[in-house]
């Protein structure tokens, strides 16, 4: 008997009762088990942390989206679903997105009011459409249906995943031995075990791009009072199929949080560093840039910096001979395209580079 699959159910409650328990019911009859809030019972965390460890434990998300924002989570600026999605998404989880179809009539009650959650809801509505294939759907019935048929095809995907993943393992036994022979006679030679895994980590990253099985990831490097257009470029570089590494997305809660930088730092491929007064002024916006510009010089691929130029202040030392993309002028547009072309362009290059020397 085929393993049951954990499934999570993320949406907001009060206007979605009925499809909710559609979906429910769907779940049960295909044998796979189901989380969602309402079944969490009493628990000693926050809410948010019980979602976010619920979803990390799950193996698939289903995300329903009608006409309303939800609760906001107080330290994310975001809903509980949004949040729950970004764990998800983050995580590398499969997750089926169902929106509902804006033609079909729904009670005033349950069309978000609120102006700012509004536009939040759009936000997060445009987001699900640039990364997923998302399904509409009129009823509780119909969501039913489509979830059953979605979450069957997943499953068999996943079954399939996993025996490759086996077979991948046994086979890859043998050259794993090596590497850890490489491995210790380095940390022999005195070589230390933080540049050992950098190393490790930058050309994992530099072999799955070369053979197209990574998209290139931009580390932001930025000032949370510039979130705004900071936020928009993301957004525009996600619907290019390129991978943004931003803060807000990737550090959870009770993470180490120079981890996970040093993390992210070490798998990207470009460090977009946001100038400003603000960025200038930021402990963490400049230790990112010293530890980008650490890497870039002991390794020949380390991350590209990217300088974007958000107003009128000194370049820093580190960045005078690195060219800027300008967006004083406010051409938010072709700043983007320029910000785009560089990126493929070395992306390229570094690809070429990878191949000639596994040639």
């Amino acid at each position: 008997m085929k393993k049951p699959l954990t499934i999570f159910v993320s949406s907001t409650f009060a206007d979605l009762v009925n499809e909710r328990e559609g979906v429910v019911a769907a779940i049960t009859k295909l044998q796979h088990q189901y989380d969602s809030m309402e079944f969490f019972g009493a628990r000693s965390e926050r809410p948010i942390e019980t979602c976010l460890a619920e979803v990390r434990r799950s193996n698939v998300l289903v995300v329903i989206v009608g006409h309303r924002y939800g609760s906001i989570v107080p330290e994310m600026g975001i809903s509980f679903t949004e949040a729950e999605y970004n764990e998800g998404y983050r995580l590398g989880k499969p997750s089926l997105v169902y929106v509902r179809d804006d033609n079909v009539p729904i009670l005033p009650k349950y069309i978000e009011r609120d102006p700012e959650k509004m536009t939040l809801l759009e936000k997060f509505k445009d987001t699900l459409k640039s990364r997923h294939t998302v399904a509409t759907f009129r009823d509780a019935h119909d969501l039913s249906l489509a979830v059953a048929a979605d979450l069957s095809r997943v499953a068999q995907a996943l079954e399939e995943t996993t025996r490759a993943e086996a077979d991948f393992s046994h086979a890859a036994s043998e050259p794993l031995t090596e590497a850890n022979k490489i491995l210790q006679d380095a940390l022999d030679k005195g070589i230390s075990t933080t540049l050992l895994i950098s190393t490790v980590r930058q050309a994992i990253a530099s072999l799955l791009s070369a053979q197209g099985k990574r998209h290139p990831l931009v580390f932001f490097s930025y000032s949370h009072a510039d979130h705004e257009v900071v936020q928009a470029i993301a957004s525009e570089l996600q619907k290019q199929e390129i991978d943004v590494w931003i803060d807000t997305q990737a550090i959870q809660f009770g993470e180490n949080i120079v981890e996970t930088i040093s993390r992210g730092l070490d798998s990207a491929d470009f460090v977009a560093f946001f100038l400003s007064a603000n960025s200038l002024k930021s402990k963490w916006s400049l230790m990112e840039l010293n530890a980008a510009m650490s890497r870039r010089l002991s390794t020949r691929e380390g991350a590209v910096i990217l300088p974007i130029l958000l107003e009128d202040v000194e370049i820093p030392a580190l960045l005078r001979d690195v060219q800027y993309i300008d967006l004083r002028g406010g051409d938010f547009a072709k700043a983007v395209q320029n910000l785009v072309r560089a990126i493929r362009h070395f992306t390229k290059q570094k690809n070429q580079r990878t191949e000639q020397a596994r040639a």
